[in-house]
């Protein structure tokens, strides 16, 4: 087989060299804050200036009150795994050379649960309320994306 078209399906993500990860590409205001905030090496949730209620994901009012007033407040980064699933097939090629990988929610000190990868961690260990904190990974030359890790017990 000299063509890459002739491979096997399986094997053509690794004769061709993988596409770098694709960054979020949030079409709101509000989400761009987000991810322009991420940038700092912290992670921020609104609060609600009425009634004290974090939010996540960023929207313009509150889910609980109806406020259109909010804060960012820096999160400590440091939670629980709420759930996961381990994830055997890269639905984007950039993601293949990461495969198994640990898709997972993680629930906040501050009580905001948020859609992650959780790196670093050997599968066999993974439990519900597992201690994790933040990190992030850098994609390309100068985004930073939220992930967390294990916290060392």
């Amino acid at each position: 087989m000299s063509d890459k078209n002739e491979l096997p399906p399986k094997m053509r993500f690794k004769a061709q060299k993988a596409p770098p990860k694709p960054k979020p590409r949030p079409q709101d205001p509000i989400e761009q804050e987000f991810w322009n905030r991420c940038q700092d090496g912290h992670l921020y949730f609104q609060r609600c200036s009425d009634c004290g209620t974090l939010r996540h994901l960023p929207r313009y009012m509150c889910a609980k009150c109806g406020s259109p007033e909010f804060s960012w407040e820096r999160s400590t980064g440091k939670g629980t795994l709420f759930s996961w699933t381990i994830t055997h097939q890269a639905l984007h090629p950039a993601f293949a050379a990461d495969i198994p990988f640990v898709a997972a929610v993680v629930e906040l000190e501050e009580g905001v649960r948020m859609a992650t990868r959780l790196i670093d961690c050997d599968h066999d260990s993974l439990r519900l309320d597992l201690p994790v904190e933040l990190t992030f990974e850098t994609i390309g030359d100068d985004f930073r994306l939220p992930v967390f890790r294990p916290c060392e017990e």
